[in-house]
């Protein structure tokens, strides 16, 4: 018989109670030391709070939704449910007073890593082989994907490195981890970051035309009061909505809270609420690397938001999902619930109890109410960060899973029911490639190399092992996406495809590229010496790719307390509403269009964005071909002068804003009758007499 190695399988429930909130630091050898600092407690505290906040939110929206009730019930009927909230946890806290707390992000080594009686044997090549042979297949993926070669290379190494980490960390001995209590420096270093990122946010202008939708409904709640179930981008709900049904509450919230306050949405959603969850998303990166037990703490966050401050290379890119976008709701998923639910996971892991699984369905009605996407992406949290438990107990494991999927799956169920769509376009072949998504979010070269060695050596550098199963099986899930043929399938039989880049979202990318970096650094004879690896990520992506703010990302700096769009064309959308009287249609170029649209719900605009109007095109009232025709009149596209002045007749448009420069096209609309109502920012506005 060869030489083998003890391998450990997870504990079972430990016998002391503990506190689901707040627990003592501890030693490795379990003892309790000292309680979190204050300023880590608050600033966990802060998260929870948010997410319980939003998630009774989302439930009182759903249910405004189904009864039809309108901001006035919604309210108070919030304000109930925290009071609710709020007795509820000081009924458990009292309850507990007596009982020992230990801290989410900082379990009892014992409890953790200690050998159970189920423990197996392994012989050692094996546990020397799977590192090796996931070294090797990452290498062949990162590699591959840094020489721009073949996308099916890509995915051999992707597959083959999470299959085999996941495995490896399945398998292999717990690492004993000691836990040092979180020193006030560090709490401050997240929180002086977590402002700098919240500053970052009101500083840099970056337009989106996604917002057509967004914040056009978040206008009609704040005019109205009501939720609307119809569109009212092309007019006052006389058409279906284009993404049905609205299942997400945060565009619900931002019109409610413009409602309360007697102003328009687009404040809300472009200045008050930016800088929030900016600084949210800091808060909770830090806490998902304080649940991994990474050492260097410090490090790996700094390196993380270098990382994400320094990656504006490609379309998708994480840094391009971050704060220049995160006034999105689905960008909101992205940097703070997908570390939430990560950690929440983790915590029930470590100790499974009643009101960690309440966290993980309260997660997951956070992450419904954030964005429609989490109706198939938490599914896939929920599945790969239950996975660790399936060993200890494949009951719990169920109830993990049940507690932090039901509502998304419930969400999801209900969406099919109704005839769910999106206001998106799947027509283009290239958007099923992987090669082509593949390449939107990773590019190719030093960062790509960067970012896929970091996800897939995710299983061997995450300190703590729970964790390494669920890293490497949330690869493996993304992996799979690569596969040819799988995006079309997956259309084909669901109708979910070229969406699922959007499962690149779960891979925590900037925490693992810190993780990487921390690890390193720990090498150095010299702990202060750390600082070395921020600053030499930081010199190496200047040299290789674009800071987020950099213009080749569309992205500029503007004073702070801008909205969201050119202020040029802000300046002359308020012109044009204000000089409209209800109910007028508004033919215009894109920007424009889409600034009127998402600044009232007074007007409308012919076509704010071209494939918002696809699902439109057999509805008779809604004239799609003129829409289209005069999309192009407005636009760069090709036009005829005879169709371009049936559809005006056609469609009833009252106002029609050209680009200054187009001349020949002023000159068509003044010899049938159109006169100049006014010009401003390089438009001529003329109105038919």
């Amino acid at each position: 018989m060869g030489k083998s190695v003890d391998v450990l399988v997870e504990p079972g429930e430990p016998a002391a109670q503990v506190h689901p909130d707040h627990q003592h630091e501890t030693s490795t050898s379990g003892s309790a030391l000292h309680p979190p600092h204050p300023l880590v407690r608050a600033c966990d505290t802060l998260v929870d709070a948010v997410v319980v906040a939003f998630a009774t939110w989302t439930v009182v929206y759903h249910v405004c939704l189904l009864f039809r009730l309108g901001v006035a019930w919604a309210v108070p009927m919030e304000i109930a449910a925290l009071a609710l909230c709020a007795i509820a946890l000081v009924r458990r806290r009292r309850h507990e007073s007596g009982q020992l707390h230990l801290s989410d992000s900082a379990w009892p080594a014992d409890t953790a890593t200690s050998p159970s009686r189920a423990a197996r044997r392994l012989p050692a090549r094996m546990s020397t082989a799977g590192p090796v042979v996931t070294v090797c297949f990452a290498g062949l993926a990162a590699i591959s994907a840094a020489a721009d070669a073949p996308w099916a290379l890509v995915t051999i190494g992707w597959i083959g490195a999470a299959a085999t980490g996941s495995a490896w960390a399945a398998v292999s001995v717990a690492p004993r981890l000691a836990t040092v209590r979180t020193p006030p420096w560090e709490a401050v270093l997240a929180l002086v970051l977590a402002v700098a990122m919240a500053v970052l946010s009101l500083a840099i202008l970056r337009s989106n035309a996604d917002d057509v939708y967004y914040v056009n409904l978040s206008q009609f709640v704040a005019a109205n009061g009501t939720f609307p179930l119809r569109d009212s981008i092309f007019g006052n709900l006389e058409y279906p909505m284009s993404s049905w049904p609205p299942m997400a509450s945060y565009d619900g919230l931002a019109g409610t809270v413009a409602h309360l306050a007697g102003i328009r949405a687009a404040p809300v959603v472009y200045i008050v609420a930016p800088p929030i969850t900016s600084f949210l998303s800091v808060l909770c990166l830090w806490r998902l690397l304080r649940a991994w037990r990474v050492k260097a703490v410090s490090v790996a966050l700094t390196s993380g938001l270098v990382f994400l401050l320094l990656d504006g290379i490609a379309q998708h890119s994480p840094g391009n999902l971050f704060v220049t976008r995160i006034y999105q709701a689905k960008i909101v998923f992205l940097c703070v619930m997908v570390p939430v639910l990560l950690v929440y996971a983790l915590a029930y892991i470590e100790r499974p109890t009643r009101s960690r699984l309440l966290r993980l369905f309260i997660g997951g009605v956070a992450a419904v109410g954030v964005t429609t996407s989490a109706i198939f992406l938490t599914p896939v949290i929920a599945l790969a960060a239950s996975a660790p438990l399936l060993r200890r107990s494949p009951r719990k494991a169920g109830l993990a899973f049940a507690a932090m999927a039901a509502y998304p799956l419930a969400a999801g169920v209900v969406t099919k029911a109704v005839g769910g769509r999106s206001a998106d376009s799947f027509n283009a072949i290239l958007r099923f490639e992987p090669a082509v998504f593949g390449r939107q979010i990773f590019d190719h070269g030093v960062i790509a190399l960067i970012a896929i060695a970091a996800i897939l050596l995710g299983t061997l550098l995450v300190p703590h092992q729970p964790a390494r199963i669920t890293t490497g099986l949330l690869a493996l899930a993304v992996g799979i996406t690569y596969l040819p043929g799988f995006t079309q399938l997956s259309f084909d039989v669901i109708g979910l495809g070229p969406t699922l880049w959007r499962m690149s979202w779960l891979l925590t990318i900037a925490a693992l590229v810190g993780v990487a970096v921390s690890r390193v650094t720990q090498l150095l004879p010299r702990r202060w010496l750390g600082v070395a690896g921020p600053a030499a990520l930081a010199v190496l992506l200047l040299l290789v790719s674009d800071p987020i703010w950099a213009g080749s990302t569309t992205a500029r700096w503007s004073a702070p307390f801008h909205l969201q769009r050119n202020p040029d064309t802000v300046a002359m959308a308020n012109r044009v509403i204000a000089r409209s009287s209800p109910g007028d249609l508004v033919l215009a170029p894109e920007e424009l269009a889409v600034t009127i649209s998402v600044l009232t719900t007074r007007i409308h605009s012919v076509v704010p964005r071209a494939y918002f109007t696809v699902y439109l095109k057999d509805n008779p009232a809604f004239h799609y071909d003129a829409r289209r025709a005069l999309a192009s009149f407005v636009g760069t596209g090709d036009w005829q002068r005879d169709e371009v002045l049936r559809a005006l007749r056609v469609v009833g448009v009252d106002l029609v804003c050209l680009k200054s420069r187009q001349e020949g096209r002023v000159h068509l609309l003044e010899k049938v009758g159109y006169r100049t109502a006014y010009l401003l920012a390089g438009y001529r506005c003329l109105r038919p007499t």
